[in-house]
């Protein structure tokens, strides 16, 4: 059941689904918070290399970045995350990478989204 941190994103899904996120840490809200400080440091780290593969034109980079970031946001809970993520994440692997440019705006914009939704979590205790 969504709550106010869980405002919906523009694709209609929460920014961050707690649900996952909170099993993925085990219900553990030290853990938790390591967790989400780890996927943000992996962000951090492949965004900017996934926007470089982007302006390089290498699909193959693109393809592999954009993999390993959707995984993680998988795992993690971080739905807005997923959708723009894929979609690079196809095109890499097709080797087309027309219109990706969008989708990683989307991406970084959605990110920024999940931050402020994971930091509004936390504030309250990490309850949902």
């Amino acid at each position: 059941m969504p709550n106010n941190m869980e405002s919906p994103s523009p694709a209609g899904e929460t920014p961050v689904d707690f649900e996952q996120l909170r099993s993925a840490a085990g219900d553990d809200p030290v853990f938790l918070k390591e967790l989400a400080d780890l996927y943000f440091a992996q962000a951090g780290e492949i965004m900017p290399a996934l926007s470089a593969a982007l302006e390089k034109r290498s699909a193959a980079e693109v393809n592999s970045l954009a993999h390993r970031l959707v995984g993680a946001s998988l795992a993690c809970g971080m739905t807005a995350m997923v959708g723009p993520l894929r979609e690079l994440e196809k095109r890499g692997r097709s080797g087309d990478l027309n219109g990706a440019d969008a989708f990683m705006a989307r991406a970084a914009a959605n990110l920024e989204i999940v931050r402020a939704a994971m930091q509004a979590y936390l504030r309250q205790g990490g309850r949902a």
